[in-house]
Parts: C-alpha cells; structure tokens; sequence
C-alpha cells in the first residue's frame, strides 16, 4: 500500500485530514473532520512502513485503551481506533486548541517571567487527578513531562490535557521497549527506572514531581552536560532545593521535594493523592501575591 496519507486524503472513508499537526519518527498527526459528526478532530496514523510491526501497532492500541478507560478525567478524549481499508492503522482523538506546557514555559521565560505559583495548581492538578485515577485502574503512565501536558486555549474553555500514554504500562502489560532501552525522558525519569530496576506508579509521581520543579524553577531538578552526568546526579545527587530558585517559597516546599524526588521509595510519596495534597499545604504556607489571592478563593 501507499505508505504516506497527505492532507486531502481520506481514512476509513470518514476522516477528512485537513493539515499536519505533529510528526514523529512512526507516525504523524492530522487536524481532521469528520464528516459524519461534522466536528473536527485529531488523527494519529502510524506510517504505512510500520504499520506491520507489531510493538507499534500495540503502542497506539496502549494508547487508546488507556485513554479510553480515563475518560472523564483531563486525559485527551479518544473516539475511534482501528485499521481501515488500505492497512493504516489510526486513532482518533479530540483536536486539541492551545499549546504544550513546555512551550508555554519558555515563551514566559523569554520575557524573563515565571509562571506564579497559583498558575501551577490551576495547570497541574487535573494532571494530578488523571494520573491518580490512571493509577487506581493499573495503569502507569511512565512519560509524564511537560510536552506531554497540554495548556487549552481559554477561548475554548481553557483547562488541561494529559497527552500520549503510548509508554503506559497496563494491567496486561507487556514490555515493547528495547532490552537496554529506558522508557521515557532523561530529565523526568525515576532512579528506579534509570537503573532497569522494577518499578511501579511511584515512578509516574517522581516525574510529576520533576514537572512541578520545572514549573517552579525554570529548569528541570538536575541539569547535565551528558546523559551519564544526567543519571549521576538523578540516582546519586542531594534533591535540589525550589526556595534556591524561588526565594518567596516556604521551606515546607524543599520538604516535599525531598519526597516527591527520593531514591528511595519507602520515604517517596505512595498516592497522587497524597502527593497533591501536602504540595497544596506546603505551597500555601507561602506568602505571594498568588497564593494570597488562591487562599481567598478557597476559603470562598
């Protein structure tokens, strides 16, 4: 078959790709309508080429069978995954409208700001919701960064996504990475799985915990000029401190990084829940602008 769909074309008779939103080395995403709702979508299509090996294939169905069962939390809403008549194996999400987090960070940091820290409970706890119930259902997300969280525009209701859970690791879970291969991003993986030891959701709460770090501070928890230096200081290194980035935090602060970012499991954070919730109280022991006004509409 035709190993390349281009805008014009059609999948499954239904889709109509419009333009290309993302591309990635196996398979690229399409801003769609479809024609039989008359609403526009997002399309991920593996590329023809490797459509026939199986890891892919599995990866996009992790995807949206993990998607699927979250639905109703901030997770990408999924519509449809199948193969249609040519062999292109697809999957059929909402079109989402705004901008990743990451990109979100550095346009504010060009201009020398930061987001405040009432900005980041607003942006992150619907991701800490989705992944604490991804993780009541068996399910470990073992990608979560800041390219992977999406930022919606406020013209369309505004809110967060939680994207890409082809990594996840499900209750039938079968191992689809490379022998050797870590899973993941360097900046946001657990020690656990830098050492290919065993892990569980509390890796997923150790990189959300590196997310909020980054947020914070402008940079990821550990910084390095190679990836062994990178896993150095990730597996070895003293937790970093946020109030040597944000000097108008409390220490409670650096208290709950020291746990959201332990190598040692026992004393890491065990629920999103918790997680959450004593980074609420250890944020807003801080006096800011933000967190003054955020105190006041809670207490409202």
């Amino acid at each position: 078959m035709n190993s390349v769909l281009y805008p014009g074309d059609r999948v499954a008779h239904r889709f109509l790709l419009q333009s290309e939103i993302g591309r990635g080395g196996h398979g690229v995403v399409f801003r769609a309508l479809d024609t039989e709702m008359n609403i526009p979508v997002a399309v991920k299509v593996l590329n023809g080429e490797i459509a026939d090996q199986d890891q892919y294939v599995l990866r996009l169905w992790r995807e949206a069978q993990s998607l699927a069962a979250l639905w109703g939390s901030s997770v990408v809403q999924v519509h449809e995954f199948d193969t249609d008549e040519r062999g292109f194996v697809y999957l059929v999400m909402e079109l989402l409208e705004g901008e990743p987090l990451d990109v979100h960070l550095f346009e504010l940091e060009s201009f020398g700001d930061r987001m405040s820290p009432a900005r980041v409970i607003q942006v992150l706890e619907p991701v800490a919701h989705a992944l604490g119930m991804a993780h009541s259902k068996g399910i470990i997300h073992r990608d979560v960064k800041p390219p992977n969280i999406f930022l919606l525009d406020e013209q369309v209701g505004g809110g967060t996504r939680l994207m890409d859970f082809g990594l996840a690791k499900t209750p039938d879970f079968e191992e689809i990475t490379d022998v050797g291969m870590i899973a993941g991003s360097p900046s946001y993986i657990a020690p656990e799985i830098w050492n290919s030891q065993p892990f569980d959701h509390r890796a997923d709460i150790y990189s959300f915990g590196s997310v909020v770090f980054r947020t914070l501070a402008g940079q990821p928890p550990f910084v390095a000029q190679s990836t062994l230096e990178l896993y150095e200081l990730a597996t070895k290194a003293p937790r970093p401190k946020l109030t040597e980035f944000r000097r108008e935090l409390a220490p409670s602060v650096d208290v709950w990084v020291e746990r959201a970012l332990s190598i040692d499991l026992r004393y890491r954070y065990g629920s999103m829940e918790a997680l959450w919730n004593e980074f609420l109280d250890a944020l807003t022991q801080s006096d800011t602008p933000s967190l003054r006004a955020y105190r006041t509409s809670q207490r409202r």
